[in-house]
């Protein structure tokens, strides 16, 4: 998008009149105050009291400058030249006026009336820099989850044309992080997070409770299905306890998931990401890394080769719930089943350090293993796996606090 030199005059001098009315706007390094640092009334610090002025202007200028540098990156990043940016964000430096909230604001102050942002939706973030850096450092023992995850939906939403949706398939026993990445994905793809007008959120059993109702369901879902898709191009919807959906519910999805024919209207819903989360088969996944475990593997030699095929064969032949037979498993139409391996002590000790840390609280290593050591682990020979993850890890911290 071209920037006229009247928008960037404008924008410029809102800036500069912000920084120069609001307070805390920087004064240079070394300078004082006008009425301080002379002994002589009136007249005689008048002349040293405006060339201090005179360097403060020069210096909210300087300012303002790497406040419109930076504002117009964020607004037109294609027209954005990566020397410039750098050089408004010099070792250091801070916002230490507007901040980047305020940066923010003004920037979806603008967007509000004009079409600014790279996806065509200021709506959507797309910050995959964030979601690596939740993925390597916040998630702990999932290295196939942080490989696969980042990579595909990556890919994916820089698809021009994608011919059909993604569809990932969480598995995994609970408390191994599957709604932990199901929330980095959507707090790093769009700005409102959850909140956000393209994201939909489903739970089986809370959405879906009574079957006898599955007719009404039916309508309901497809009705938010196409309400969502026709305000965001790009659109996130997640079914939690996925194993737990009417069969009705599961086939309806079906179409949703197709490849799609070059005509029609791609061009308009051109991405939607689809996650199931379930704890269906996690016990299978266990199995497999156990038995790689004794047979002299290390869990991060671990491949998606040794896991996905048993854990797509063992949900296709589940018989207690309809996930496995539904169409979107026999016709392959879900993209990826993604295991989420069983937490070993030292993973549940890392989710104890995050739990302190996020509250602010001090701790100690052996707090962390007395923590650690009152979770439950599986199987009862080896005593290798944490049966419920990270899951209570919050509870265990408030009896250590009470």
């Amino acid at each position: 998008m071209l920037r006229g030199s009247w928008r960037q005059l404008w924008l410029f001098l809102l800036l500069l009149l912000l920084l120069l009315l609001l307070p805390g706007a920087p004064e240079p390094r070394g300078t004082s105050r006008p009425w301080e640092g002379t002994d002589e009334p009136g007249s005689a610090w008048a002349w040293p009291g405006l060339q201090r002025l005179q360097e403060q202007l020069r210096a909210a200028g300087a300012l303002s400058k790497r406040y419109w540098t930076l504002f117009s990156c964020q607004v037109w990043p294609d027209d954005c030249d990566e020397d410039e940016e750098a050089a408004a964000r010099p070792l250091g430096w801070r916002l230490p006026l507007l901040g980047q909230r305020y940066l923010d604001l003004l920037t979806t102050w603008y967007c509000s009336f004009q079409d600014c942002c790279p996806s065509g939706d200021c709506r959507i973030s797309n910050n995959f820099t964030g979601l690596e850096w939740d993925l390597n450092v916040r998630l702990h023992g999932q290295h196939l989850v942080r490989q696969l995850v980042l990579r595909t939906v990556r890919g994916y939403l820089e698809t021009p044309q994608p011919d059909k949706a993604l569809a990932l398939s969480f598995h995994g026993w609970s408390g191994t992080g599957k709604n932990f990445v199901a929330r980095m994905l959507v707090e790093n793809l769009y700005r409102d997070g959850l909140m956000s007008d393209c994201v939909r959120m489903f739970i089986a059993t809370f959405h879906f409770p009574h079957h006898k109702y599955v007719d009404l369901y039916k309508e309901q879902l497809m009705g938010q299905i196409r309400e969502t898709q026709q305000l965001c191009h790009q659109t996130l919807f997640i079914f939690d306890e996925a194993e737990k959906l009417h069969p009705g519910l599961l086939e309806v999805l079906g179409p949703h998931l197709e490849r799609r024919a070059p005509e029609g209207h791609r061009a308009k819903f051109a991405w939607t990401i689809f996650l199931f989360l379930s704890n269906l088969r996690g016990d299978i996944i266990s199995e497999v890394v156990l038995k790689l475990l004794k047979a002299g593997w290390s869990r991060e030699e671990i491949t998606m080769e040794h896991l996905e095929p048993h854990l797509q064969a063992e949900i296709v032949e589940t018989t207690d719930n309809g996930f496995g037979h539904s169409r979107l498993v026999k016709e392959k139409l879900i993209d990826y089943f993604i295991p989420f391996l069983p937490l070993e002590y030292r993973h549940v000790r890392l989710c104890a350090r995050d739990a302190f840390l996020s509250q602010e609280l001090l701790y100690t290593e052996e707090t962390l293993d007395e923590i650690a050591q009152m979770m439950v682990y599986v199987p009862k020979e080896e005593q290798l796996f944490s049966s419920q993850g990270c899951k209570s890890i919050s509870q265990r911290i408030n009896y250590f606090l009470s």
